[in-house]
């Protein structure tokens, strides 16, 4: 879940650095310029990278450490708050380029709606418009904080009303859990796509709610963004392949 975030704000990150309105010819000065711009992006892709990576392994450890039964799930669950609050919200500042406040129109037109009793993160909420040269494609990614029953019930309303349903994963953890009365897995992921599968929808949408009731409404025109960075990375100056 958290992955799938980290992967959306990366990916929106790439796109803003490596867009380019620049429509001057190439003259020697104007191709230095440019390269020296690429640098500087591959650096501030590289430190944000190492962020993420950071945060994962740190994550691992303590969710490692709880399930060892080294520390209590109390203790994991203050530490992991801490955590996101602290690296978790600078990773999100460094790749947040363009904050978004609410849905746009066509993500309400597939069904999605702003949550009701819960506050909107914009450290971490953020969006990139088609109708944008720089971005090139649709993207919206909302994080919302509230309590995680609240969280959860408004998960299930946004997911039923957008035709996005439950993950099998999860499906199943609440199958069990109406049968038997046990949570095995707390939060929740509606998906309308698989990783990996080759048919995808128009927009890929993830719904999902964390353990601390955290609530995530994503959607990506996926394909739009994956010609948009084929095309800048054609785009992108030559001989720094090995910066």
């Amino acid at each position: 879940m958290r992955k799938l975030l980290n992967f959306i704000l990366i990916a929106a990150f790439l796109v803003g650095l490596y867009s380019c309105k620049q429509h001057k010819p190439d003259t020697t000065e104007n191709f230095n310029t440019k390269l020296q711009e690429f640098k500087k992006n591959i650096n501030k892709v590289d430190n944000t990278i190492t962020m993420v990576d950071s945060l994962e392994k740190q994550r691992t450890r303590i969710n490692d450490e709880r399930d060892a039964g080294k520390i209590t799930d109390s203790e994991a669950k203050r530490k992991l708050d801490v955590l996101d609050s602290t690296l978790g919200r600078k990773v999100a500042k460094s790749t947040n380029l363009h904050p978004a406040k609410s849905l746009p129109d066509w993500a309400s037109e597939l069904g999605l709606r702003m949550p009701v009793g819960m506050e909107l993160d914009t450290d971490y909420s953020q969006i990139t418009s088609e109708k944008n040269d720089d971005e090139g494609f649709n993207s919206v990614v909302l994080v919302f904080k509230g309590d995680y029953n609240t969280a959860m019930k408004q998960a299930a309303i946004i997911a039923r009303d957008a035709h996005v349903p439950l993950t099998k994963e999860y499906k199943t953890a609440f199958e069990m859990k109406e049968k038997y009365g046990e949570e095995i897995i707390k939060g929740a992921v509606y998906m309308n796509f698989e990783l990996g599968d080759p048919i995808q929808p128009k927009y890929s949408i993830a719904i999902t709610v964390s353990e601390n009731g955290t609530l995530t409404i994503s959607a990506t025109d996926s394909k739009g963004m994956e010609s948009h960075l084929k095309i800048n990375n054609l785009n992108a100056p030559k001989g720094t392949d090995s910066l």
